[in-house]
């Protein structure tokens, strides 16, 4: 059995205390943040960079990052909903993808995600080093009680007035909303610049400035062609500093949502990305450049295809509706439910006894008590976010509050191995 298949195995296995035996053993992929996770990825790049950085969760274990050495730059590229089993099926279908050069000069193994399995969630632990529960940006949609909102934390708009970045006409503030230092500020006061890449169109939006914080420079691509030579162009600009430089990539998981993670679109867009990753950025590499980097690809999520069948349309359960307080919030695959005062006990009941072949249901104390949100310390605001159930969806299942989101083909946010398991591909580009 390689390193991988024993780390996977090893994911798949585990259980988290406080929910053990509340569901089919195997069924769910819990998060780990002690080790093998992308939680732990924030430290172990300090760490290559010769920092230290008091209370991030721990660097990735020891085995797994024995052959990077110190460096002066790390390049960290995140492919959004690129899950490790799918990647490891696109690297079986095609043996000229460079992602087996890539490993073969370094490694290639399966991290998780946090949880909820979403971009929201994963950037923010990305981009921190902490753990959802100390964060706070706890799934796409959340209840913000300070604000009096059940609001969108990827776009920043209330969910009753779809326009982004409306809340920051509320005064929110992105500089104090996520109540832990970025690891872009920690870095930079270690003489460590970060530069980012990002769509243009998300460059500057609320997200990326509550994320980037401390970032230096943040620069906007249009396609994957001026992505590729941005990221060497950006990497060429930095010659005597130490440098976190970060490609964020999010076309695959448009396709996930638009087509689903079994369409040909997914594995034509990976392909895409692997041919430019190699033209676009490897082979215009100069020695120089080379020289003490370390690359690491990794993705935010997986995913799963959502077929109609699998829908659980609210209003075919009014009973449940009438029971909540607000919407079903979290994701679709990751219910945030709050109750009325007095209906805890029938929300949680009815999930189990008419939704318990779809839904997994637990109390708010089970996921907080657990660490299915990682270690502390536990921001004030996650309890309120969290809801008082969170229920987490079975197989291909997931809730449709509406028409509109049955429209939708394929989802993560969900504990499945296909979105929790994530690749974590590590090289020294000298080294190739």
């Amino acid at each position: 059995m390689t390193l991988a298949e024993q780390i996977q195995a090893e994911l798949e296995a585990r259980t988290l205390p406080h929910l053990d035996g509340t569901y089919p053993r195997g069924e769910f992929v819990m998060p780990h943040y002690e080790g093998l996770g992308i939680a732990n990825l924030p430290a172990a790049i300090a760490e290559a960079l010769e920092v230290s950085i008091p209370g991030l969760c721990p660097p990735l274990r020891a085995d797994l990052r024995a052959d990077w050495g110190h460096v002066r730059r790390v390049v960290l590229i995140v492919f959004d909903a690129v899950g490790y089993l799918q990647l490891l099926e696109a690297m079986h279908a095609d043996p000229t993808l460079i992602f087996h050069r890539l490993a073969a000069a370094g490694r290639l193994v399966p991290l998780t995600s946090t949880f909820p399995s979403t971009t929201c969630t994963a950037l923010t632990t990305l981009w921190t080093g902490y753990a959802p529960a100390a964060h706070g940006s706890l799934a796409f949609e959340v209840f913000l009680r300070e604000l009096g909102v059940a609001a969108s934390i990827l776009f920043f708009w209330p969910i009753h007035n779809p326009r982004r970045d409306a809340l920051l006409t509320w005064n929110l503030d992105p500089d104090t909303f996520v109540p832990v230092p970025g690891l872009a500020q920690q870095l930079a006061e270690h003489g460590v610049v970060t530069h980012s890449l990002i769509d243009k169109g998300y460059a500057f939006a609320a997200f990326s400035r509550v994320t980037q914080r401390g970032v230096k420079v943040t620069d906007g691509f249009i396609a994957g062609g001026d992505m590729w030579l941005g990221l060497q162009r950006a990497l060429a600009r930095y010659n005597d500093e130490k440098l976190l430089l970060v490609l964020y990539c999010g076309s695959v998981d448009g396709i996930t949502h638009q087509y689903g993670p079994s369409d040909p679109a997914w594995t034509l867009e990976l392909r895409s990305m692997a041919h430019l990753l190699e033209e676009g950025f490897l082979t215009r590499l100069t020695p120089s450049q080379r020289r003490d980097t370390l690359l690491l690809i990794t993705a935010d999520h997986g995913g799963v295809d959502s077929p109609l069948k699998d829908a659980i349309q609210l209003k075919h359960h009014p009973d449940l509706r009438d029971a909540l307080q607000m919407q079903p919030l979290g994701e679709s695959r990751a219910l945030f439910l709050h109750t009325r005062p007095d209906t805890l006990n029938v929300v949680h009941r009815y999930m189990q006894e008419r939704l318990g072949r779809s839904f997994v249901t637990w109390t708010r104390r089970q996921v907080l008590d657990s660490g299915l949100l990682g270690p502390g310390p536990l921001y004030k605001e996650t309890p309120y976010r969290l809801g008082d159930l969170v229920a987490v969806a079975r197989g291909n299942r997931f809730l449709a509050q509406n028409e509109q989101h049955l429209q939708l083909k394929g989802r993560h946010g969900g504990l499945s191995a296909r979105e929790m398991l994530v690749p974590l591909l590590a090289v020294r580009l000298d080294a190739l």
